[in-house]
C-alpha cells in the first residue's frame, strides 16, 4: 500500500546521486527539479500535482539524475518500485504512456541513424557527381523557421530565421578541444562555455503522425518547450510544436539558448 506524505516549501524529496528507491505521485503542490553544472543548480524544471516524479530511475535501475525541491507545501504518494510496477500493471493510461516514451526514445536513436545514412548518401552523391541529392523539406506548404530568442543567442548565431530544410533538424554544441564530437553532428552547431548549458546533442526537431514535434536527446539539462519541461528527469521526453511560435529553451529555465520555432 502506497504511502502518503506532506511537504513543505523547501523540503528536500531527494538530491542527485541517491538510491532510485521510490516513485513519488504528486497530489497537489509544486516541487523544482534541479541539476547542479559546476558550482551552480540550474533549475531544469517543476513537477506540479497529478505528476510523476523519479519514475525512470526506477525503471533504469540507476540513481537520481537531478535534486527534488519543494517550492510550496503539498502532498504526494510514495510508491516502492514494486508498488509502482503494480500500479503500471493496472493503469492502461500509465502503462500506455511509459511505452510511448521508450518507443520515442527508440525512434529518435533510429532518426538520427537515418539521418546519418542520408548524410551518407549525400557526400557520396556530391563526390561522385558533384550535385547534391534533393533535400525534402518538412511539408510542401509548411515552413519551419528558427530564430533566436534571446540577445545571447542571437549574438551566436545571427538575427535571420534559420529555414529548416530538412527533418529530423537537430541542435547541439560545438564540442571543445579534446572533446569526442555526438554520434551525429547537430545540423544546427552552436558555441557555449563552461559550465555548459547546452550538450553537444540537445534536442531535435522531427515529425511523427503528421505532427511537428521537439525530442530532448538525452540531455543533461533537459529541454523546454512552451514552459513544458522534458527530458530524463521529467515523465515525457517530447512535447508537440504548435502552428505560429513555440518557444524552445534548452538547458533549463533560464538558459540563454533560447529559440523561437515558427510553423506556418
Amino acid at each position: 500500500m502506497a504511502k502518503s506524505i506532506q511537504f513543505k516549501a523547501g523540503d528536500l524529496l531527494f538530491r542527485r546521486g541517491d538510491a532510485s528507491d521510490c516513485v513519488f505521485w504528486v497530489r497537489h503542490g509544486e516541487i523544482e527539479v534541479l541539476r547542479e553544472n559546476g558550482d551552480n543548480a540550474i533549475l531544469i524544471g517543476h513537477v506540479r500535482g497529478g505528476e510523476w516524479l523519479g519514475e525512470m530511475g526506477v525503471i533504469e535501475g540507476r540513481g537520481r539524475s537531478a535534486t527534488a525541491r519543494a517550492v510550496s507545501d503539498g502532498a504526494a504518494e510514495v510508491l516502492t518500485p514494486q508498488e509502482f510496477l503494480d500500479r503500471v500493471s493496472r493503469d492502461a493510461s500509465l502503462a500506455r504512456g511509459l511505452i510511448q516514451r521508450l518507443s520515442i526514445r527508440l525512434r529518435t536513436i533510429e532518426d538520427k541513424i537515418a539521418g546519418d545514412l542520408l548524410l551518407s548518401t549525400r557526400e557520396a552523391e556530391l563526390a561522385e557527381n558533384g550535385a547534391p541529392s534533393s533535400e525534402a523539406l518538412p511539408n510542401d506548404n509548411e515552413r519551419i523557421l528558427l530564430t533566436a530568442g534571446s540577445d545571447s543567442l542571437r549574438s551566436r548565431i545571427g538575427p535571420s530565421p534559420i529555414q529548416v530544410g530538412q527533418l529530423p533538424f537537430v541542435v547541439g554544441r560545438l564540442p571543445i578541444n579534446g572533446e569526442a564530437p555526438p554520434p551525429r553532428s547537430p545540423d544546427l552547431s552552436i558555441d557555449d562555455q563552461p559550465p555548459f548549458r547546452l550538450s553537444r546533442d540537445h534536442f531535435m526537431i522531427s515529425r511523427s503522425q503528421g505532427r511537428l514535434l521537439v525530442s530532448d536527446l538525452g540531455s543533461t539539462l533537459g529541454t523546454v518547450v512552451n514552459g513544458q519541461p522534458i527530458g530524463h528527469d521529467f515523465m515525457r521526453d517530447t512535447a508537440l510544436l504548435n502552428h505560429g511560435e513555440n518557444r524552445v529553451v534548452a538547458g533549463g529555465w533560464g538558459s540563454p539558448f533560447e529559440f523561437i520555432v515558427s510553423i506556418g
